[in-house]
């Protein structure tokens, strides 16, 4: 669900609550640098960028892409096979969408936050239930290390 609100940008974000007169402040909550929009919170942020780069380094990727639009682009070309890792991307794109706005909405509503390793352990702990009981080829040195990255069993 929150994976189609951002796509669709519809997420409640502060800069189209201040927009609406809601809200006075619309600065990101999770680096207080610039105004929460979606393309901010999931793309721009320092604390979303040095997640997504964990996210590509425990799959042995490197980032390529520079906006939200870029990276729906060249994600909708490139992710089409069924793949581990294209599985394991797919699984962690969702998990970290979820994760920054759970974040967002726990640091706004409750006042606690967690740092960076927490939440990209809670990712890791998304995707390795989604992946559980999957029968996985570990013959494959890809998917071996995959697996071990991930720390899927």
């Amino acid at each position: 669900m929150i994976a189609w609100m951002a796509i669709l940008d519809r997420l409640p974000t502060k800069n189209s609550l201040q927009r609406m007169g809601i809200i006075s402040d619309g600065l990101c909550v999770l680096c207080n640098d610039d105004l929460e929009t979606r393309d901010h919170l999931f793309i721009e942020c320092s604390l979303a960028d040095s997640l997504w780069k964990a996210i590509l380094h425990l799959s042995g990727l490197r980032p390529s892409f520079s906006s939200w639009n870029n990276f729906l682009a060249s994600t909708s070309h490139a992710w089409k096979c069924k793949s581990l890792l294209i599985t394991i991307l797919k699984l962690a794109w969702c998990a970290f969408l979820y994760s920054l706005w759970e974040e967002r909405n726990r640091r706004l509503f409750k006042g606690n936050s967690r740092n960076e390793a927490e939440i990209l352990k809670a990712i890791k702990e998304i995707v390795g239930i989604q992946l559980r009981g999957r029968n996985i080829s570990r013959l494959d040195s890809v998917n071996n290390t995959l697996c071990k990255n991930w720390s899927i069993e």
